[in-house]
């Protein structure tokens, strides 16, 4: 909770992430967190550029988590990690991970120094073998796309701009220079404007419209 809410002073972020780390490691990647915590802890691990420990932790039916509930058989989300009978069977208090389904997996964020979506930020994460996530959000400027795929050894990133709103893009790569937009190299490519390189990737504005990005 003090790494997701910034309470961590700067010089022990990265020692107080690596315990979270180790700790849920040990654990075997099981889910130790509940209704009030686990919030945190995705938003700690995500914010931290681990969110291949979400995976790990999720991608997973052989301990009580969202995969175990699949598997005895639950149509709703539990109240219980173990979708234990003697807990409510349609209870929404464990449905934390979404968020990190929207704005971790298919990157979609805002600008928090501007109005709510007036300058949108996509900044996929792509862990684990995860092949490809899709997701759309209907913002107060029109319907927000993300749509990321890895296939052949290609990252490719599909995303949509409502009208009115600008969007800055994160596309995961090792250099600028490889990165793609529509089969073109991406720094001459129409309406879109190479700003820096940043945690491995690079960052482009876009205006609003329709925009593939490619990289190997």
């Amino acid at each position: 909770m003090p790494l997701a809410m910034g309470l961590v002073s700067a010089a022990n972020r990265v020692a107080v992430l690596n315990a979270v780390v180790e700790d849920v490691s040990h654990r075997g990647n099981g889910l130790t967190a509940g209704d009030v915590g686990y919030r945190y802890l995705l938003r700690a691990l995500a914010e931290g550029g681990r969110s291949d420990v979400i995976y790990a932790m999720n991608n997973q039916s052989e301990r009580p988590g969202y995969g175990y509930q699949l598997k005895r058989g639950a149509t709703s989300l539990t109240e219980a990690w173990d979708a234990g009978r003697d807990s409510s069977q349609n209870h929404f208090m464990l449905g934390h991970i979404i968020e990190w389904f929207y704005h971790d997996l298919a990157g979609i964020g805002i600008d928090p120094s501007l109005p709510a979506f007036k300058t949108i930020v996509i900044k996929p994460a792509t862990p684990g073998d995860l092949s490809w996530v899709k997701a759309s959000y209907h913002s107060i400027y029109g319907r927000i796309e993300s749509h990321w795929t890895v296939e052949n050894g290609q990252f490719t990133l599909n995303v949509a701009i409502p009208a009115n709103a600008t969007e800055v893009v994160y596309v995961p790569a090792k250099a600028a220079a490889q990165v793609t937009e529509s089969g073109k190299p991406a720094a001459h490519a129409l309406r879109v404007k190479y700003l820096r390189w940043e945690d491995g990737a690079a960052l482009y504005e876009v205006a609003s419209g329709r925009y593939s990005f490619s990289v190997d």
